[in-house]
């Protein structure tokens, strides 16, 4: 499941914000903020069926209205060299259909759609098709989304050993509801600190933590930062909080952090 694969860096990843509400928010709020935060080697995609001008106050370059087939074949168009995908929306209810479209144009790329949800998500995932299903509260849901991404992104692009892909996340997550959680803590014990902070953030957005069966995090830091020891302690970490679950790590190496740690984690049921 995991290698030390150099070409990981070249990954291309694809955000496609879907807005779900009359007003301006969700999917295209969490774009806004992505590109505030300049993620590198991202391609963000807006969409909204309901209004253009919630198209008009969002920052992507490919906007999309998908109102017909010819609407859809441009967002395909648009997705392919993709080499993940992912589809982000909060209070998936107010609009099901746009997102279903979005998901099903993702799908014919043939690469892992990752789905990040906010709010009550109740039994959407019979409306939409995806490889992965993240969970995130719609409070805060443009920070978290973005922060998920960027930690995802960093554990598939950037050098490590164990090396997490793309393709071995999105088979690890096939078929589950997942809840994601990430932390970012420097100086003394900052792994640990990272982990505990991102352990809280899950639990607080699951309440039956214990019952998970997968859990997967990545750890990104410095060169020297990082042991194969520290993982099996965070693993135990993890073990004493879900103790059925299956436990898949790797580690991303970034030198500019220094002596800062993030702490990515997805437990899933």
């Amino acid at each position: 499941m995991f290698e030390n694969n150099m070409c990981n860096r070249f990954v291309k990843v694809k955000v496609i914000g879907v807005n779900t509400k009359e007003n301006y928010s969700g999917g295209l709020a969490a774009i806004n903020y992505m590109l505030g935060k300049n993620l590198q080697g991202v391609n963000y995609l807006a969409v909204d069926r309901q209004d253009v001008k919630n198209l008009e106050a969002c920052k992507a370059i490919h906007k999309f209205r998908l109102l017909d087939l010819a609407d859809e074949r441009n967002l395909v168009k648009n997705l392919r060299g993709a080499d993940l995908i992912f589809i982000v929306a909060d209070e998936v209810w107010e609009n099901v259909k746009a997102v279903s479209i979005v998901a099903h144009c993702a799908k014919k790329i043939g690469v892992p759609v990752i789905f990040i949800a906010g709010g009550d998500f109740e039994d959407a995932e019979d409306e939409i098709i995806f490889d992965a299903l993240i969970k995130l509260p719609s409070k805060n849901f443009e920070f978290d989304s973005c922060k998920v991404i960027q930690n995802f992104i960093e554990a598939v692009t950037l050098p490590g050993q164990p090396k997490l892909d793309a393709k071995a996340i999105a088979e690890l997550l096939k078929d589950s509801v997942a809840v994601g959680g990430y932390g970012e803590r420097e100086g003394k014990n900052a792994v640990v600190k990272a982990a505990k902070a991102a352990l809280e953030h899950v639990e607080g957005n699951e309440e039956n933590f214990k019952a998970v069966n997968k859990i997967l995090f990545n750890v990104t830091a410095a060169k020297g930062n990082l042991s194969l020891d520290e993982a099996q302690k965070l693993s135990r970490l993890l073990k004493r909080h879900a103790p059925k679950a299956e436990i898949i790590f790797g580690f991303s190496i970034d030198d500019w952090l220094v002596d800062k740690v993030k702490f990515l984690l997805v437990a899933a049921q």
